[in-house]
């Protein structure tokens, strides 16, 4: 398998997903974010169940560990990475792909398009346009970097509060603006999801404690606020 500078031999998201598929919801230490992926994985994984018989692109994918879980049990799905290559995840970039036009009928990106540069993520939008169906299904996941909390810290001191260093996300952007973006390109956007609204001191304290607070997490996502929210999920139709 080849790797990149960002993956480690034990890559995290494979001990996650190993973790959730356990139903091991214990926390060790400060890793608070396994709140948010857990959340993230449990619907994207309830909405791909809703598409057996699709042709699914998970692009972006790491190691894998979704279109893994899901070619096991017999989905037409396969991965686009750079950092990796196996029998499943191709390893190209969705910037530029040698796919046929109108080549699958859901693709999925996330918690990718932050880590491509500003110029460059309008060539990953035409080019996801240009692989999938007419009405096809564009699932993506992204990190609003104008969420509560940040807006809160930027009044004070003049500085955003990020989901990673800046060098990770070059391409952070907003909810409103990844929203006009999408409809800039005729992705029709059908539902949206929000996961946690970074409530001040609330926020803070989850992220301190996260285990001890799963339970406040649990409560403060009945608060369905994208604007206001960490990570928001687009579920789009492809208009040609």
């Amino acid at each position: 398998m080849k790797k990149g500078w960002i993956y480690s031999e034990n890559e995290i998201h494979r001990n996650w997903f190993e973790k959730l598929k356990r139903g091991d919801k214990k926390i060790e230490g400060r890793d608070w974010y396994f709140l948010i992926y857990e959340k993230k994985m449990n619907l994207i994984m309830s909405i791909l169940k809703e598409l057996r018989d699709k042709k699914i692109l998970d692009a972006g994918c790491g190691e894998g560990v979704l279109v893994e879980e899901f070619r096991s049990i017999g989905y037409d799905i396969e991965g686009l990475d750079p950092n990796y290559e196996s029998d499943f995840v191709r390893n190209g970039d969705i910037t530029s792909t040698d796919y046929p036009n109108n080549h699958f009928d859901v693709v999925l990106l996330l918690d990718v398009l932050e880590h491509i540069p500003y110029n460059m993520q309008y060539k990953a939008l035409e080019e996801i346009k240009r692989i999938l169906k007419p009405d096809g299904m564009f699932i993506i996941s992204f990190p609003n970097v104008a969420n509560l909390s940040s807006r809160i810290k930027f009044a004070l001191i003049g500085e955003l509060s990020r989901t990673d260093k800046d060098y990770n996300h070059l391409g952070e952007r907003t909810y409103k603006e990844i929203k006009r973006i999408l409809e800039s390109y005729r992705f029709s956007i059908q539902k949206i999801y929000s996961i946690t609204p970074t409530i001040p001191v609330v926020w803070q304290l989850i992220t301190l404690f996260p285990d001890r607070m799963r339970k406040i997490h649990d409560l403060i996502n009945l608060i369905k606020i994208p604007d206001i929210s960490l990570i928001t999920i687009f579920i789009c139709k492809n208009i040609k």
